[in-house]
């Protein structure tokens, strides 16, 4: 997987924008009141580190999974995952590949329908249309069950959350995708209010000697 079907993927399990409300003309009344709740429990955390897996799997039914680290505080976010870390502070975004021992360093832009990590955890917004698909029982544990469809072009078919009912958290997202393929997204361990320094999202080049450095800001 690379880096930005990562991004893209984790921050629609945990974030699209902060401020947005549900399309009330386009939203479930049921969605809209459930996804309120968990805008309001996200909103209130200073920093969030959480555990992830990412399980993709083909529509012949082969399977791939893997796990990685996220963390969060406002506009900056480091992800740590398959070989490479990522550190964003809202300017630059430096990515850091263990494997070539080497890091890119890279003006931080949000695209025009880009999604970003550092938009966590509000899943919904007026681009997309929600549908509640009622509660599933997993381990005696209940989650409610919310389909989104984007009114706009995008490379997928539909998404749906899983939502525990009794702590208004996030718990997994599907992502199905039109040629069959599905990308799970699963929470593991989620520590909320994390005391994070500002420059904790910063690459530090003096605690990695040796690597080498792709400035591409100045280009």
């Amino acid at each position: 997987m690379n880096k930005n079907t990562l991004l893209i993927g984790l921050s629609l399990l945990f974030l699209l924008t902060l401020h947005a409300q549900p399309d009330p003309k386009t939203s479930d009344p049921k969605a809209t009141s459930i996804l309120n709740k968990v805008s309001k429990l996200y909103k209130s955390y200073s920093g969030i580190k959480s555990t992830f897996s990412i399980t993709t799997t083909s529509a012949q039914g082969k399977s791939t999974s893997s796990n990685g680290t996220v963390w969060i505080k406002g506009t900056r976010y480091k992800l740590d995952y398959a070989g490479q870390e990522i550190f964003c502070n809202g300017k630059y975004i430096w990515t850091y590949n263990k494997e070539d021992n080497e890091v890119t360093k890279e003006n931080y832009k949000v695209k025009d329908n880009a999604i970003t990590p550092n938009e966590i955890f509000t899943i919904y917004n007026r681009d997309f249309k929600n549908a509640y698909e009622g509660p599933t029982v997993k381990d005696g544990k209940t989650y409610e069950v919310i389909k989104m469809v984007s009114k706009k072009k995008v490379n997928y078919s539909y998404i749906k959350l899983e939502i525990d009912k009794s702590t208004n958290k996030i718990q997994r997202m599907v992502q199905h995708y039109k040629n069959g393929t599905e990308i799970i997204y699963g929470i593991g361990q989620f520590t909320a209010n994390t005391s994070l320094a500002d420059n904790f999202f910063e690459w530090n080049a003096a605690s990695h000697p040796g690597v080498s450095e792709v400035d591409l800001t100045k280009k």
